[in-house]
């Protein structure tokens, strides 16, 4: 039996979602399903049930889950062993894309803000060549955000991925059809970040090939991916934006993914830290995190 196994099984139960699970733990859902499902059938019983509108644990699963809090425990204090006893105290500076920082890194924050309280955290967010440049100049410990070109001095460590998708929401009409079922794109509005940034590149590249783009109405072009949702919740236009920052939108049905011949690009994220550089103790405590929470994590 597998801790990466229980693991999982625990971060299922407690989100109440494959989805969040994965992304909570900085691995894919279909990697969290496999895990759930040798998990069962090694235990020979079933550990959740699953439909359209829940997921929820068995009574199997209700005292497994116990058991392996207590395991989660062990673990943590095991972790412990030989890290100094005295409070952490300063500053941690991050540097994070919209995506890192409002979709991927909470969870990890959380973490760390419950285990060192006295450390003061100060996230800010960037595009990926201003974050790699404050991480460069020193400004700011680590960054969080898609591959920038041009900086030696920094490695980049893959830490997320995600495909862009097009969702829209029930109110989005054009003309009569509530979605665009045929792949005829030509009337509708679209609504992504601004130019500058990967899904920008990725949404107007998608769009020119497009038949008939060049009869689209403007797009929408917005810095924030959270407003980029909520024009799509109000039938404002079709998002386009990463599969990760809709995710919970998607699974409630609020929002509906929009079936595709083939699938949009990828985004690739990356832990970006400057090379041969000793971290400070507060930033080198949210890679321990991250790694907890990951399973693996990126090398220190």
């Amino acid at each position: 039996m597998k801790i990466d196994h229980l693991l999982s099984f625990r971060k299922v139960a407690t989100t109440g979602s494959f989805t969040r699970a994965a992304q909570e733990m900085f691995i894919t859902q279909p990697t969290v399903t496999h895990h759930i499902q040798m998990l069962e059938h090694e235990l020979g019983y079933e550990l959740f049930v699953r439909s359209s509108q829940e997921t929820r644990l068995t009574p199997e699963g209700e005292a497994l889950l116990h058991k392996v809090d207590v395991l989660a425990a062990m673990l943590d204090d095991i972790r412990n062993i030989g890290r100094p006893s005295e409070a952490v105290r300063g500053e941690l500076n991050i540097a994070a894309s919209s995506v890192m920082g409002t979709y991927v890194l909470p969870p990890a924050l959380k973490t760390y803000a419950l285990h060192w309280p006295e450390v003061s955290i100060r996230l800010h967010f960037a595009n990926s060549y201003t974050t790699a440049t404050w991480v460069q100049d020193g400004l700011v410990d680590l960054g969080f955000a898609p591959w920038a070109p041009g900086f030696n001095s920094l490695s980049f460590t893959l830490m997320h991925k995600d495909h862009c998708i097009l969702a829209a929401g029930p109110g989005y009409s054009r003309g009569a059809s509530p979605c665009p079922e045929d792949q005829d794109f030509s009337r509708c509005r679209f609504i992504f970040r601004e130019k500058g940034t990967k899904v920008h590149d990725i949404a107007q590249d998608w769009i020119r090939a497009q038949p008939g783009h060049e009869k689209m109405p403007p797009p929408i072009i917005t810095g924030d991916m959270e407003s980029i949702k909520n024009l799509a919740l109000h039938g404002a236009g079709i998002a386009i934006l990463p599969r990760c920052c809709a995710a919970r939108e998607l699974e409630l049905g609020l929002l509906k993914e929009i079936a595709l011949p083939a699938q949009l690009p990828s985004i690739e994220y990356f832990l970006i830290q400057r090379k041969n550089d000793r971290l400070n103790r507060a930033a080198a405590l949210l890679l321990d995190v991250l790694a907890d929470l990951s399973g693996a994590g990126p090398a220190q």
